[in-house]
């Protein structure tokens, strides 16, 4: 084989190696999110919602409006969330900007989960607190400590 020759075939290889390998990371990545995604699922399911439920239930019984709603459906941006009222006897739908919501939201393409508060959307008030944590983070006592702080700084923002 002649030298030319010799150099196109290493070079043709070469390019070929560097495809299927991008080819493949691509396929480990998209695994990889797939993988993120259903344990957030997962843990949502079996430890979350319950726990959030229950917040809920308790919140409606002491007569602060309640609601548990989620999109674990969304294949790159699933959350869960209470949104509740801060103020005693008020319904959601009557507050306008003064609901509060605590959120778990998982992105994929980074593999996070996102804890948000939000309690006080008043202009010029800094009523939303906002971690960015690793799916292990995904657990009863975790959002347990932050659905708690969301609803003492959402009492405290709406007191009368």
């Amino acid at each position: 084989m002649s030298l030319v020759k010799k150099a196109i075939e290493e070079h043709k290889a070469a390019i070929a190696a560097r495809a299927a390998s991008k080819a493949a990371a691509a396929i480990n990545t998209q695994v990889a999110r797939e993988a993120f995604l259903s344990e957030f699922k997962t843990r949502v399911e079996a430890g979350v919602r319950p726990l959030l439920d229950a917040f809920a239930s308790d919140l409606v019984a002491s007569r602060h409006d309640a609601i548990v709603d989620d999109d674990l459906a969304n294949p790159y941006k699933p959350y869960i969330s209470v949104r509740f009222s801060p103020v005693a006897g008020v319904r959601l739908e009557d507050l306008a900007s003064r609901e509060s919501v605590f959120t778990l939201r998982a992105f994929a393409a980074t593999r996070q989960v996102h804890h948000v508060s939000s309690y006080d959307q008043r202009s010029g008030e800094h009523g939303v607190t906002h971690e960015a944590l690793g799916i292990e983070s995904v657990n009863p006592s975790r959002v347990e400590r932050g659905f708690e702080e969301c609803l003492r700084a959402a009492l405290k923002a709406w007191q009368a």
